[in-house]
């Protein structure tokens, strides 16, 4: 991602944004072919993220040819046209998103099933906190499933940050278009507009999950 002077990473506005997803998108490059991507729910505990993905993926094929991957974890806001902010300058449309690069060394991949019900279980555990199911592991419950999938642990080496909430320029450009989205009211508009104003000094800073 292009870092633009517009708009200077905040590393605890990323942390909590990554904290508050569940997917992210695998990226993995290939010796000979095209890079590959899957979207994969996670887990994030400092700077290791866990993921499992089905075997036959191809993209898991990719991280076993080059274990040098990215995972990107990005949201879509909102689209924004150029008059919200200027009736004659078209280059002032824009996308509105927040998104978090990882570039990434796997330390580690696995297709045992024993190794990958552990991920699976501390998914779990971190999506449905205290629901209650037949526990992950080897045995004629999840045996099956469990010697379909693979595991891998990312080590985090560095990361990217790009927060585009509103247009560049003075917050009370951004609080403009915040209400021209409500006005809209589009799929996604009141959600984005709440993340614009919430990313703004002296606003509020907690925003609901990610929209379904």
């Amino acid at each position: 991602m292009f870092a633009s002077s517009n708009y200077p990473p905040d590393q605890a506005a990323a942390d909590r944004f990554v904290a508050e997803m569940r997917h992210g998108t695998l990226i993995a490059g290939t010796t000979d072919g095209y890079p590959q991507v899957s979207i994969l729910p996670f887990v994030k505990t400092g700077d290791i993220i866990e993921l499992h993905c089905v075997q036959a993926d191809p993209t898991f094929d990719a991280v076993r040819t080059n274990p040098r991957v990215t995972f990107f974890v990005s949201e879509f806001l909102a689209w924004s046209p150029h008059y919200w902010v200027n009736e004659k300058d078209a280059g002032r449309a824009t996308l509105n998103f927040r998104a978090v690069a990882f570039e990434c060394d796997v330390e580690r991949l696995s297709t045992d099933p024993n190794d990958v019900a552990g991920p699976l279980s501390r998914l779990l555990a971190a999506y449905e906190p205290g629901a209650s199911y037949e526990p992950v592991q080897m045995g004629e419950f999840y045996g099956s499933r469990l010697r379909r999938l693979a595991t891998m642990r990312l080590r985090i080496v560095r990361r990217h940050i790009k927060f585009k909430t509103g247009p560049a320029g003075a917050a009370e450009t951004k609080l403009r278009v915040a209400e021209r989205l409500r006005e809209r009211a589009q799929p996604g508009d009141l959600r984005a507009a709440d993340v614009i104003e919430a990313s703004l000094p002296d606003q509020p800073q907690a925003v609901g999950g990610p929209s379904q």
